[in-house]
């Protein structure tokens, strides 16, 4: 921690605020990662690359083109190689013979929660994993963990270079979890709702970010993730539109009961499907999500339903 608090004060970090986004050493904003172990999932070149034009990498993301000289770069690079802790994964599988809590410890020593969140703990770069146990079934957990572009081309979830035993851990750890901590994600998002004075559709927006609707459907809920031997195309489907292709009753029907993805071949694995969210939403934050869901209706498909 001492690496991090000395970049934390660094002149670089205070010139450029870079705490008002993300949190270095023990403090600092929420809409970024946390970068106090940044250089265990990223490499040397991929940060280099990364500060020099972030857009191009990730397009359209909020991280701005500080024009970084050659010389801060290196001082940048620098201080995140410092910050590099090395995760004993022998030793965690060693001293835990029960695979969630060796999931759990792993989950800490990767720094996971930089990116994702569970409860009112993380951060929302990735998808939320409150509910995740009830989202992708264990084998999917497993195969993305293993090589995540391999699933997902440009992806901006990083490679660890998992062994088949971190995977094991991980993927029980993370099947683990199915809602324990629903109720601190809802205080948090009650509070956060409270402060900001939310709209329905902002408070709607928070609950689609628990549930991790985005995880399945893409950014945006546009689609683009795959689903082996899911029909028509092996994709989980755009629902950007779906508050107009379908009625009130029939996609609150979806939501809180689920729907089964059908089999492009019945002879072929069961995809995945979407999960019932009956225990996960009160009365009120499913109108609020239906809020969100109408106000992210793209304005062509309003024109061609008008």
């Amino acid at each position: 921690m001492q690496a991090a608090k000395e970049f934390a004060g660094s002149s670089l970090v205070k010139q450029k605020n870079c705490v008002t986004c993300h949190t270095i050493g023990e403090s600092g904003g929420t809409v970024g990662p946390i970068l106090n172990q940044i250089s265990n999932r990223r490499s040397e070149e991929w940060l280099r690359k990364w500060f020099k034009d972030p857009n191009s990498i990730k397009p359209g993301t909020k991280m701005p083109n500080f024009g970084f000289t050659d010389a801060e770069l290196d001082d940048l690079l620098s201080h995140m190689i410092k910050m590099k802790r090395k995760v004993n994964s022998d030793a965690i599988l060693a001293d835990n013979s029960d695979p969630i809590v060796a999931g759990h410890e792993l989950f800490k020593a990767y720094d996971c929660l930089a990116c994702h969140r569970i409860g009112n703990e993380g951060r929302f770069v990735g998808p939320n994993l409150t509910w995740i146990g009830i989202r992708k079934p264990q084998t999917w957990e497993a195969t993305w963990l293993k090589d995540p572009q391999a699933y997902k081309p440009g992806t901006f979830m990083p490679n660890f270079h998992l062994s088949t035993q971190e995977i094991d851990a991980l993927t029980a750890f993370l099947h683990a979890q199915q809602g324990q901590e629903n109720d601190k994600a809802r205080k948090w998002e009650s509070m956060t709702s409270f402060i900001l004075d939310a709209r329905p559709r902002e408070r709607g927006r928070l609950v689609a970010e628990r549930v991790a609707c985005w995880s399945c459907h893409g950014e945006g809920l546009t689609g683009g993730v795959r689903n082996p031997n899911a029909k028509p195309d092996e994709m989980v489907p755009d629902i950007s539109s779906a508050y107009l292709d379908l009625d009130e009753d029939e996609l609150t029907g979806i939501i809180l009961n689920g729907k089964r993805a059908e089999k492009l071949d019945p002879a072929g694995p069961e995809p995945f499907s979407c999960p019932a969210w009956k225990s996960a939403l009160t009365d009120s934050e499913l109108e609020d999500l239906l809020s969100y869901l109408e106000s992210i209706v793209p304005e062509s498909a309003k024109w061609e339903f008008e």
